[in-house]
């Protein structure tokens, strides 16, 4: 219970309000600060943080000694509200001061000086029967939204994004929006919290935030340890906790991810759904794993920049960096990038941000050729500024304070930081291969880190942790010294993984030489898509399993001691004895910035572009045959979607005939259109022919509201369709749809789709031998309802009256039928049995 400074505070600023003669709409309008949280203050559910008090005094004109004892009243107010009022303000120092990656220490500008705000589609999902039945469901259509948009929004989610993709500055940047807004005093429905996955195996869900914020935030001004108990009720009355969960796909053991997500999910399902909240970022993961966290979780793709977003943050970063007319120097940087066909790869945000400070630091030098150079030259770049010579440099400042101990504990000091470079590779190698021992544990026992015998051990391990702190590569997260992204830990890895010859060809061995026998089951079971073996039991080869991005940097790192080393492996997998999943894995690493022999590349979309015309390849194989070409930068994926398309394919999956065409418009392609109306016309595509005409409308096309007239009333699609074509017709706002809407909800042939989940199959599944789908005539009713159509309540009424329905149908007629008012509700309902 409150009481004491609390109470007399929240008594004072009534009082002050009342003599006033103000409202609390008023105070609140006045001091800019949310009504709801002016009420709380007034009525002792919560301490205004100090902001919010000076807001609310100005306002109520308090000042001086009274102001001041107003202070001292909220400063012995509850604990808790001080303790969330400590807890934002080091949240907002971190937010705004922590290192993010891709930034050269010394020079790093606010986040929010360089951060564009990218947006989010809905990720597509293969549904069940996809290779099935005539009419079974289409994969949703994208629509893009502001990423900060759905992480206001009250859902819990799950962010997608490739490697360097934006997912952690997304986070923080929202993070640092929403703190920023409390401690305005406008408060929030939530209060967010940064987690790294990785801190939620193991402990309970209030442990773990408690000991991750703790050792996160302790730098920042957080004097007292958060307990556990701190996370396990609102933040204040009536507002949740918004976990930001980071870098899931960091977790490398799959059963500790799952167990992580089944942990999130029954938080999010249980008796605390009220407290928390889950938004948690991933590069993408195995359908099967994601929906452990709920199958209703959306799931969104963090979308890349484009050319005009590029040139922005660009010209953002030449500004903060000090360059003259950043503007034009970002034009013509922007031309450089296409030039040395970097464009594609500089749309990645992480890309972005270090090539435009490896540019600014040697503009007339050339762009670097791919993702391992950016990275090699940003390391370069970033080793130079950390170790510069003179007695203000990082290594002369590391080695003056072992000079008590000899030269000899200098000189070895030295040779340490000569071979730090080797001994971030090894610890990068290690967390590769999942060794989570402390740092300092895995490089003590190098040679090069060895300890001078006459150094105490304690400092010794100081040197060596602060000789990583100063290298601009790590920083701390829960306590422990991590690499600031995880591509810089898979290229330091792959770095270490050739360092000479015989390693060099031992790791490229065992990431791609991977056979398998070609026999039945490989055929029976679709898993060597374009393989066309000479015999059976012919040996193919399977593209590589595991991380892309770091077989990408593999690839990259041998390439530059040897050119030659891993062409053979990449020229078998563009071949008919790697078939699709070869040419999948090739388009992979060209989109990630990979450097590809040009007559592997040439070879990988010649395979792509027959595979997209086999037929007896399914159309989802030919639909990712041509993905992977539109990846590769080939023209004749828009022909190739477009000839998918055609009623010369009925043999291809109707969705995918539909698929095909989106992608036709995603690449301005002018045929879409026509393809659209062709299919919404096409018979042998069922009741696809209604998405058709969907997507045609969202073309502003004007042959789509006629075609919404003749879908909804052919009788031999299903019913559900034709309600959703007619619902289409409505929204163009045709005088035609309420005439449709009542032959539907007298049709009594109306079926619907058995593929398509929902109520209606839970009722057919419960209900053996249901008649006729009812619920698609009383929805007709309901929609003609809101129409305002004066037809409404006499088919209800019909609809309550027909004793060939299902019951519950019948009930929802007579709720429409009380919803309009008409007294025959209550007689109908006396003859529908409970």
């Amino acid at each position: 219970m409150q009481g004491g400074a609390h109470t007399e505070l929240a008594e004072r600023l009534r009082r002050a309000m009342i003599d006033r003669k103000m409202r609390q709409s008023d105070l609140a309008t006045a001091a800019r600060v949310s009504t709801g949280a002016v009420s709380n203050i007034l009525n002792g559910k919560s301490v205004p943080g100090v902001t919010t008090l000076e807001l609310l005094a100005a306002s109520l004109k308090i000042s001086g000694e009274a102001l001041e004892e107003l202070h001292q009243l909220r400063d012995r107010a509850d604990v808790r509200t001080r303790r969330l009022d400590t807890f934002l303000a080091a949240a907002q120092r971190a937010a705004r001061e922590h290192p993010y990656p891709g930034v050269i220490p010394g020079a790093v500008p606010p986040l929010a000086t360089v951060y564009l705000h990218q947006q989010v589609t809905p990720h597509p999902r293969l549904e069940s029967g996809s290779h099935g039945g005539v009419d079974a469901p289409p994969r949703p259509r994208s629509e893009s939204l502001p990423a900060g948009v759905v992480l206001s929004d009250a859902q819990t989610c799950v962010i997608l994004a490739g490697p360097g993709g934006g997912k952690s500055s997304l986070l923080r940047a929202h993070l640092a929006a929403v703190v920023e807004r409390w401690l305005q005093g406008r408060g929030d429905s939530v209060v967010p919290v940064l987690v790294p996955a990785a801190a939620l195996s193991g402990p309970p869900l209030t442990q773990a935030l408690a000991s991750a914020a703790t050792a996160e935030l302790a730098s920042y001004g957080l004097t007292d340890e958060l307990p556990p108990a701190f996370f396990g009720v609102p933040p204040q009355p009536g507002v949740r906790w918004l976990v930001l969960v980071d870098g899931l796909d960091e977790v490398a053991d799959p059963v500790a991810r799952k167990e992580i997500l089944r942990t999130l999910n029954a938080i999010a399902t249980g008796d605390q759904a009220d407290l928390y909240r889950f938004v948690v970022a991933t590069r993408p993961l195995p359908t099967t794993e994601l929906d452990l966290l709920g199958h209703a979780v959306p799931r969104l793709e963090l979308q890349s920049f484009d050319a005009v977003d590029v040139e922005h943050v660009a010209g953002s970063w030449f500004g903060a960096l000090g360059l003259a007319e950043p503007e034009d120097t970002a034009k013509r940087f922007v031309q450089d990038l296409a030039r040395a066909g970097l464009a594609d790869l500089a749309r990645i945000p992480l890309m972005t941000s270090m090539l435009c400070q490896v540019h600014a630091a040697a503009p007339d030098t050339p762009l670097p050729a791919g993702r391992g150079q950016i990275y090699r030259d940003f390391i370069d770049l970033l080793h130079k500024h950390q170790y510069a010579d003179g007695p203000t440099g990082i290594r002369t400042q590391l080695c003056a304070g072992l000079e008590r101990y000899g030269r000899n504990a200098v000189a070895k000091a030295e040779h340490t930081l000569d071979h730090l470079q080797d001994l971030i590779a090894h610890l990068a190698a290690e967390r590769h291969r999942g060794n989570n021992s402390p740092v300092v544990t895995i490089l003590e026992s190098r040679p090069e880190a060895q300890r001078p015998s006459r150094v105490p051990a304690d400092e010794w391990l100081a040197f060596l942790d602060t000789s990583l702190r100063r290298s601009g590569l790590f920083t701390i997260r829960a306590g422990e010294l991590v690499f600031l992204h995880q591509t810089l830990l898979e290229y330091f890895a792959a770095y270490d993984a050739t360092r000479d010859p015989d390693s060099t060809a031992l790791a490229l061995q065992k990431a791609f030489h991977i056979p398998a026998r070609y026999g039945l089951f490989s055929r029976l079971s679709g898993d060597a898509p374009g393989v066309k073996p000479r015999l059976w039991l012919w040996r193919f080869w399977r593209s590589p399993h595991g991380d892309s991005s770091f077989i990408g940097f593999l690839l990259d790192t041998a390439h530059r001691s040897n050119p030659d080393i891993g062409a053979r492996y990449l020229a078998r997998l563009a071949s008919l004895r790697a078939g699709l999943d070869g040419c999948k894995f090739i388009a992979e690493q060209s989109q990630l910035g990979t450097l590809i022999p040009g007559d592997v590349l040439h070879a990988a979309a010649d395979l792509c572009a027959d595979l997209a015309t086999e037929r007896t390849l399914v159309g989802d194989d030919r639909l990712e045959a041509i993905e992977a070409l539109v990846q590769l930068g080939d023209s004749r994926a828009a022909d190739l979607y477009a000839n998918l398309a055609t009623g010369t394919n009925t043999a291809v999956y109707p969705a995918r005939r539909v698929d095909a065409v989106r992608a036709l418009v995603q690449l301005g392609d002018s045929r879409a259109a026509d393809l659209y109306a062709s299919l919404a016309t096409d018979t042998t595509v069922g009741g696809f022919r209604v998405a058709a005409a969907q997507e045609l409308a969202a073309l502003d096309d004007f042959r789509a509201a006629d075609l919404y007239a003749n879908l909804a009333a052919d009788a031999g699609i299903y019913g559900d369709r034709r309600l959703e074509a007619v619902e289409g017709l409505a929204r163009l706002g045709d005088p035609r749809a309420a005439d449709l809407y009542a032959n539907l909800a007298t049709d009594t042939g109306l079926s619907g789709d058995p593929h398509r989940s929902g109520l209606a199959a839970a009722i057919a599944a419960a209900q053996e031998g249901l008649p006729p789908y009812g619920m698609y005539r009383v929805g007709a009713v309901h929609a003609l309802a809101a129409l305002g159509d004066p037809r409404a309540a006499d088919l209800y009424a019909n609809l309550a009256t027909d004793t060939s329905l299902h019951g519950l149908y019948r009930v929802w007629a007579i709720e429409g039928l009380a919803t309009l008012g008409d007294p025959r509700a209550a007689d109908l309902k006396k003859l529908i049995r409970p």
